[in-house]
C-alpha cells in the first residue's frame, strides 16, 4: 500500500506537474494567438489602408487619363477648326489675288479704253476740220473763190 500510496502521490505529482504544463502551455498559446490576432489587426487595418489608397490613387489616375483626353479631344478638334480655317484663309487669298489681277485688267482696260476714246476723239476732231475745210472749198468752189490749203495755225486764206 505504501507503493500504491507513492505511487498515486507521484502520479498525483506528475498529473500536477503535466497539469501546469498545459495550463503554461495554454496560456502561451493564447498568449501567442492574442499576439497574432493583434498583428493579423494590424495587417488588416494596414491592408484596407492600402485598399483605399490604391482606390483613391486609381480614381485620381482615371481623373487624369479622363481630363487629358478630353484635352486631347479639344486639341484634335481647334487642330481641325484650325486647317478648316487655313484653308479657308487659302481660298481667300486666292480669291483675292484673283480679284486683284481682275482689278488690274480691268485698270488696264479702263486705260486702254480711254486711250482709245481720246484718240479717236481727236481724229474726229480732225475729221470735223477736215470736214469744214472740205465744206468751205466747195463753198467756195461754188462761189468761184479758189482756197489753197492751210499750213500751220497761222494760214491765211488766198483767193483767186
Amino acid at each position: 500500500m505504501k507503493r500504491i500510496k507513492q505511487f498515486e502521490k507521484d502520479t498525483t505529482t506528475k498529473i500536477k506537474r503535466f497539469d501546469d504544463k498545459i495550463k503554461t502551455s495554454f496560456t502561451l498559446i493564447r498568449q501567442d494567438v492574442d499576439e497574432m490576432q493583434v498583428t493579423i489587426d494590424a495587417m488588416r487595418k494596414y491592408l484596407k489602408k492600402k485598399d483605399k489608397q490604391y482606390t483613391k490613387d486609381k480614381d485620381k489616375d482615371k481623373k487624369i487619363q479622363d481630363e487629358f483626353q478630353k484635352d486631347v479631344d479639344e486639341f484634335t478638334q481647334n487642330i481641325s477648326q484650325l486647317k478648316l480655317a487655313l484653308s479657308a484663309v487659302r481660298d481667300l487669298k486666292e480669291e483675292v489675288v484673283t480679284k486683284k489681277e481682275l482689278a488690274q485688267i480691268e485698270d488696264r482696260i479702263k486705260t486702254s479704253f480711254k486711250n482709245e476714246i481720246d484718240n479717236y476723239k481727236g481724229q474726229v476732231k480732225k475729221l470735223r476740220l477736215y470736214l469744214k475745210e472740205s465744206e468751205k472749198r466747195i463753198t467756195a468752189l461754188e462761189s468761184g473763190k479758189v482756197f489753197e490749203k492751210k499750213k500751220g495755225w497761222f494760214f491765211k486764206k488766198k483767193e483767186e
